[in-house]
């Protein structure tokens, strides 16, 4: 048997909504750039692409789904190479250390190739979600491909979702992250109409994560620590109540300045929509659109009211406020992160989140004697439960 090199493609759609193959992108330092492919010699970013190696054997052409993870293709494609190298050296194939490595045969009837059922649910749900959710659906499904050993959807049964639960466990995920990525292959085996293996008594059990507001001495001491920058990013987030996404693509068209308004709104162009597709309106204080109007001086050409230096979304919004943080010395010195780091040396400390400014902003609203239900509608709680675990406990006598 003879086979030629292995390249690596990327199943896309085209504008007429068909499908096509273009080859993947290597950066420079021999890494393939997630989810890149090489059209019209440009490296463009489709998000709902899938990878396949591209070989022949005995003259046959095979297109081999991989998946959307570049690392897991990456992996793929340098097994797959060291495989077809031996088989026209005429030595001993290796065993493949990833499930779908070898040529794929047809299914049989009424099985469901796992492989190729991912790819295939990844691309459809592609258009309708976010990049960071899609990117959460990818590794969550594509790790599941590479611990469980069946290759068909209809053999995987209760031990394998265990193996995988169990394997999460060894990697150091917390219960909350094991749940959620449950979660998403709950969802993924319900769409493909295969019944759930998993019994009630399975469960992940976690703790609700408390949400705690910033005191009013924290945000005094930040400010006074932050440029001039930082001082208006933080004060956007605390009068807003805004979560993270929702501030990086804010434009200068959601601030109205005579209603003293900023509106969450679609961002279509952007390829952006606000969490659970609920856009609101949130009244702002007068400082705050005094502040917005002097930026907006500052910046008359700008879209977006807090972009990077090339004008794109801004995502390094808790990486400044971390640093913020430990610069002025207000670290616990207690937290440490994944990679072994502690706050007490390092801009890592856990006290510091942006999802606390939510908090802060319903508390100080609450306190001022807003009713809840009208937080909420601000907030944009898909349910007032939501709402009362950010209040203090007499929020709760409403």
């Amino acid at each position: 048997m003879r086979s030629s090199p292995v390249s690596l493609y990327l199943r896309i759609r085209s504008a007429e909504g068909g499908w096509f193959y273009a080859r993947s992108v290597t950066a420079s330092n021999g890494r393939i750039r997630p989810l890149h492919a090489l059209i019209d010699g440009i490296p463009i970013h489709r998000a709902e692409g899938v990878y396949h190696l591209r070989y022949r054997v005995d003259g046959k052409r095979i297109w081999q789904p991989i998946g959307s993870d570049a690392s897991l293709a990456q992996i793929a494609l340098q097994r797959k190479t060291l495989e077809l190298q031996a088989i026209n050296l005429g030595l001993a194939v290796p065993e493949p250390i990833l499930p779908g490595l070898a040529a794929l045969e047809p299914a049989p009837v009424g099985k469901t190739n796992l492989c190729e059922s991912i790819a295939e649910y990844l691309a459809d749900t592609a258009a309708g979600k976010s990049k960071r959710t899609l990117y959460a659906y990818a590794r969550t499904l594509n790790t599941f491909a590479v611990i469980c050993p069946k290759k068909y959807l209809e053999q995987i049964d209760r031990r394998d979702l265990l193996n995988y639960i169990a394997h999460l466990r060894q990697s150091g995920n917390v219960p909350r992250t094991i749940a959620n990525r449950v979660n998403f292959l709950k969802i993924f085996f319900n769409l493909r109409k295969i019944a759930w293996p998993l019994e009630k008594t399975d469960r992940i059990k976690y703790t609700e994560k408390l949400v705690s507001s910033y005191q009013p001495e924290e945000i005094t001491q930040l400010l006074a620590a932050a440029d001039e920058e930082e001082s208006e990013i933080i004060q956007f987030f605390l009068f807003t109540g805004s979560r993270d996404q929702e501030v990086q693509y804010a434009t200068w068209r959601d601030v109205d300045f005579s209603a003293k308004t900023f509106t969450v709104s679609e961002k279509l162009d952007l390829q952006w929509s606000p969490k659970d597709s609920e856009e609101g309106s949130i009244p702002i204080p007068d400082p705050l659109v005094d502040l917005l109007k002097a930026r907006r001086k500052r910046y008359p050409g700008m879209r977006l009211i807090f972009p990077t230096a090339q004008g794109k979304p801004n995502g390094h919004f808790l990486r400044s406020l971390k640093r913020l943080a430990f610069r002025t010395g207000m670290n616990c010195g207690h937290c440490y992160n994944k990679a072994g780091q502690c706050c007490a040396t390092k801009p890592v400390c856990k006290r510091f989140e942006l999802h606390r400014f939510r908090k802060t902003f319903a508390t100080m609203h609450h306190e001022a004697g807003v009713p809840v239900r009208t937080i909420s509608r601000w907030l944009r709680h898909s349910d007032l439960e939501t709402t009362l675990r950010y209040l203090a406990a007499r929020a709760f006598l409403i």
